[in-house]
Formats: structure tokens, C-alpha cells, sequence
């Protein structure tokens, strides 16, 4: 297990010098910056506001006029900057308000990780009860209601369920529901806010695990050691806590695990719907201002994230099942 770490530990900065390079390439091959977004938006697209506007946003350093490949040496030593002001604990500053990254990134981060929490709490505390019930009833009626949730979860978008609550108690109650957005401030409106959209974000992975609950929970009650215990007279309660339960989360925590990786890039559109001043609805923005700092430093927190979340899983295996090993 200890190697195993280790080899994991040490594969993980190359991983993201790759990464760090393809976003850098990437940001840099898209048309247009900061300056022609803000001036086009303003009804002055004419090339002294671009010009003018670059220069006071610092985005002259290289001359994008001959092009990207003609511009190696100037976007080698760009990167090579970022870079080692990564190391350093700076990820630059907004080009748009000069603010620097790092303080926004921390406490948008934090709104994040509250709502991706929060929407994996609902997603197993409604998925698991519902995967295993559909297992142990399976073929009768609670078993079918089940798998008709699950499936229904899976359909539905979650964007449009959190379109339905913002837009229904206007339709029905001529009470229009806009989410302010006030953070601790206001605790009672931030956790409403927090909540409701929590809950819409999990539904689809509740569906997900339920079904994914169901089938791990029929393979194991269908063992031979399972049936064992059957036959030693065990009551059907412990044969279900004791010999089935545990085994059969190791494929359910793999799906929670990943979906909590995936936290930071599927928010984007429930933080947008509700306002919520996370790393979603901020990426959001800045991609709309041509803003190539934040999306930068926003994308190599996301794999950094992922990576992380991805190695804790696999070395959770080995907890859940002793019979794991690397």
C-alpha cells in the first residue's frame, strides 16, 4: 500500500505540468482577450479602445497581431512566469479588477466544497436506503417504485429543476423566488439557498447510486457465503448488516468519490441558477470576459482536485474490503 502511495504521489506533479501546459496553449490559441470583450460590449469595438485598453490591462507583453506560433519565445517566458509564481503561492490577478486570484479562489472554493458536501450527504442518504430496499424486495412492488425513481432522477436535468423552483412560485403564487445570494451574513437565506440547491444538484446522483446500490447488493446476496449464513439459520437482518452491506459499498463509494471530483465542474450551472458565489458561477463570468488568469488558475485547481480525490478513493478500497491490496 505505502509504494502504491508513494508511485501515485510522485506521478501527480507531471500530471500537472501537462496540464498546465494545455490549458496555457489552449487559452492562448482563443480569439480575442479581456480588451475586445470589454470594448465590443461597450459599442466601441474600434482598435484605439482595444489598444488602449490592453495596454492599461497589461496584455501587451506579446503581440498577438503575427499570431501564436510566431510568438514562442514571448509565450515560453509567459508560462514559464506563471509557473513559478504557482510555486511561490501566487496565481496572478483578475485582469479585469487587478484583484489578486488567490484570496478569491480560497473563499469561493470554500461555497463550493459546502455545496458539493452537501449534495453528496443527499445523494447517499437517498440513494442507498433506495438501492438496497430495491434488492432485498426485489421482483416486488417497492422494488419497481424504486427503480422508477432512480431512472426518473437519472432523466430529469438538474438545471431544469432548479429552473422549475426559481420559476414555479412565480407562476403559481405570482411571488417571484430570486435567490440573494448573502453568504453567512444572513444565516437562515444562506442555508435555504444552500440546501435547495444541494438537494437539486445530488437527485441525479441519488438515481445513479440507487441503481448502482441494487446491483452490488443482488451480486452479493447472491454468494456463496450468503447463502452459508442463510443456511446456519442467521436471521435475514444480520445476514444484510453483517455479510452484505459492506462488500457491497466498495462500487458505491467509488461512484461517490468521483462524483465529489467532479464537484467543482458540475456546479457550474446549479451556482449560476442560484447565485451561489462559488468556483462554478466565478469560471462563468471570467469565461464570458476573456479573463485567461482566473480560468487558468480555476482549471488547474479543478484537476488538482480530481487527482486528489481519485488516489484517496482507490486507498479508501482497502478499508472498505481487506481483501484489497496493491
Amino acid at each position: 500500500m505505502r509504494a502504491y502511495v508513494i508511485q501515485r504521489l510522485l506521478l501527480l506533479p507531471f500530471t500537472l505540468l501537462v496540464v498546465t501546459v494545455l490549458v496555457f496553449l489552449f487559452m492562448r490559441i482563443i480569439p480575442g482577450d479581456s480588451a475586445n470583450v470589454r470594448c465590443g460590449a461597450s459599442g466601441m469595438a474600434d482598435q484605439t479602445c482595444i489598444e488602449g485598453l490592453r495596454e492599461r490591462l497589461g496584455l501587451t507583453i506579446c503581440d498577438d497581431a503575427n499570431g501564436f506560433f510566431e510568438n514562442t519565445g514571448c509565450r515560453a517566458e509567459q508560462y514559464w512566469k506563471w509557473v513559478s509564481d504557482i510555486f511561490q503561492g501566487n496565481l496572478g490577478t483578475e485582469t479585469t479588477t487587478q484583484r489578486p486570484i488567490t484570496n478569491q479562489l480560497w473563499w469561493r472554493l470554500g461555497n463550493t466544497l459546502q455545496l458539493g458536501m452537501l449534495s453528496i450527504f443527499f445523494s447517499l442518504a437517498i440513494g442507498i436506503p433506495v438501492g438496497v430496499l430495491s434488492a432485498i424486495r426485489a421482483g416486488k412492488l417497492s422494488d419497481y417504485a424504486a427503480r422508477f425513481f432512480a431512472i426518473l432522477a437519472l432523466s430529469v436535468p438538474n438545471f431544469w429543476i432548479g429552473t422549475l423552483i426559481i420559476a414555479l412560485p412565480a407562476f403559481f403564487w405570482q411571488q417571484r423566488w430570486v435567490p440573494d445570494w448573502t453568504g453567512w451574513a444572513e444565516p437562515l437565506t444562506h442555508i435555504q439557498i444552500m440546501g435547495i440547491a444541494a438537494a437539486v444538484l445530488g437527485l441525479s446522483s441519488a438515481g445513479y447510486i440507487a441503481r448502482i446500490a441494487r446491483s452490488s447488493m443482488l451480486e452479493v446476496l447472491r454468494s456463496d457465503y450468503v447463502r452459508t449464513a442463510r443456511a446456519k439459520g442467521l436471521r435475514e437482518l444480520p445476514v444484510i448488516m453483517r455479510h452484505t452491506f459492506r462488500p457491497s459499498m466498495i462500487t458505491v463509494f467509488t461512484i461517490a468519490g468521483l462524483q465529489f471530483g467532479l464537484i467543482l465542474g458540475g456546479s457550474v450551472i446549479i451556482e449560476s441558477l442560484f447565485s451561489i458565489q462559488g468556483i462554478g458561477y466565478w469560471i462563468v463570468n471570467k469565461v464570458g470576459e476573456r479573463d485567461f488568469q482566473v480560468i487558468q488558475a480555476v482549471v488547474l485547481l479543478m484537476a488538482t482536485w480530481f487527482l486528489v480525490v481519485r488516489l484517496a478513493v482507490d486507498v479508501g478500497y482497502a478499508y472498505i474490503d481487506p481483501r484489497i491490496r496493491y
